[in-house]
């Protein structure tokens, strides 16, 4: 449900599974009795939004959200395709040597696997929980949500090409910024969740009112000019990684707060590897702890603003008071 002007919003961004860091941050923000009226998210962030969003009070959203990555974390999320590997490393020569990428073809198809599969996981464990915990009815009257998404690029004759969008992304071209409260049919809904969590190669690309989307991280992760657009004043950004970078001078009118992990989340050290490790674990042992660690940090970043707003509170209110015994004084003396 869209506010004139929203006071207070969150910014949650993309990472895959460690998604789990953010409900953790969440559940101690709803502990100070904080409730954003506008979210933004990116990727996982956005479908953390979706559930939030689908839920009311906000103590119970935040109940359910934290519901939501338990039930991940006992499920397999991750069902690999059976024409996984055909894909990818068919994809993978094509660029390179083209005589291999032909003969890796009929080999694959030779030993029975699918030539039709487009990613590497099937979407429809993602797709069933997203159904039982987001509800667009609920959503439609509840927080405004905006989620990121990046316009794909299929070219007749040749379908999708990953370099022509990383490329795409890296020379200039926008993310969109749509919100789900302007979405009339709950199939675009969950479309435009599942696009904005569309890793290429991960998962499929979505195609909406004859337009494919993918994963919004690709060139938008931290969608803080969604709430900037709206005219949210004081914004919250949960990071889910300790080096995210942003420019502040393009918020002049924000009040920020970040909230990112102390020390790294990545599983490994190992660069590529370690991202995509911890992007892909959705073990319920590594969310517990992702959860515990978001929970933490929260509490460490929130709690020295806190008492500084209450040191300043408390000062005001004692410059209030010796003003007020002041004038009592004077009055006093001029009747004497």
């Amino acid at each position: 449900m869209k506010s004139n002007q929203p006071e207070f919003g969150l910014v949650l961004t993309g990472g895959g599974a460690k998604g789990a860091y953010q409900a953790g941050a969440i559940q101690y923000i709803s502990e100070l009795g904080l409730q954003p009226q506008i979210i933004a998210g990116t990727s996982i962030g956005a479908l953390n939004g979706a559930v939030l969003s689908s839920y009311y009070p906000f103590t119970h959203a935040v109940e359910r959200l934290n519901q939501f990555w338990e039930q991940l974390g006992e499920a397999e999320i991750l069902r690999p395709h059976t024409g996984a590997l055909l894909h990818t490393f068919s994809y993978a020569a094509q660029a390179f040597v083209p005589r291999l990428r032909h003969w890796l073809v009929d080999f694959f198809i030779k030993q029975g696997l699918k030539h039709t599969s487009t990613s590497i996981f099937d979407p429809e464990p993602i797709e069933y929980f997203l159904k039982q915990a987001v509800h667009p009815n609920t959503l439609r009257k509840n927080i405004e949500l905006w989620v990121t998404v990046f316009p794909s690029l299929k070219i007749p004759g040749l379908g999708y090409d990953l370099l022509i969008d990383l490329i795409r992304a890296k020379t200039g071209s926008n993310a969109c910024w749509l919100c789900l409260q302007d979405c009339l049919d709950d199939e675009t809904i969950y479309n435009l969740l599942l696009a904005s969590a569309a890793l290429p190669l991960a998962f499929p690309s979505r195609e909406i009112n004859g337009q494919n989307y993918i994963d919004g991280g690709l060139v938008d992760n931290i969608p803080l000019k969604a709430l900037a657009k709206r005219g949210c004043k004081n914004v919250i950004v949960i990071h889910l990684q300790n080096g995210s970078v942003w420019d502040r001078d393009d918020f002049p009118e924000q009040t920020i707060i970040e909230i990112r992990p102390q020390q790294t989340i990545n599983k490994s050290e190992v660069p590529v590897v370690g991202v995509v490790e911890s992007w892909l674990n959705f073990s319920s042992k590594r969310i517990q702890e992702l959860k515990q660690r978001g929970y933490e940090d929260a509490k460490c970043c929130l709690n020295p603003i806190i008492d500084s707003l209450i040191s300043v509170r408390e000062y005001r209110q004692s410059q209030i008071s010796l003003i007020d015994s002041t004038e009592k004084l004077l009055m006093m003396l001029r009747c004497e």
